[in-house]
């Protein structure tokens, strides 16, 4: 039977600094940024075209830890 390990904890993975905090609407789920828009009008066009060509209910935000917009899962 093998030995409970003590110690320091497993570092995040790579690119969330920040497991559950604000980072982790930065990043997606393997580890990549998602893809930034700096003004608001570039997320909406871009989740308007996602929406007519792929059937993509994606939604715009603020980004509180780079400032910049992403596209997420619409939220209701």
């Amino acid at each position: 039977m093998a030995k409970a390990r003590r110690g320091r904890k497993r570092p995040p993975p790579t690119g969330d600094p920040d497991p559950g905090g604000s980072a982790r609407e930065h990043w997606r789920a393997d580890g990549q940024p998602k893809t930034r828009f700096d003004h608001q009008d570039d997320a909406n066009r871009s989740s308007l075209r996602l929406r007519l060509e792929e059937g993509a209910d994606l939604d715009p935000y603020r980004c509180s830890f780079c400032g910049g917009w992403h596209l997420g899962n619409r939220q209701e």
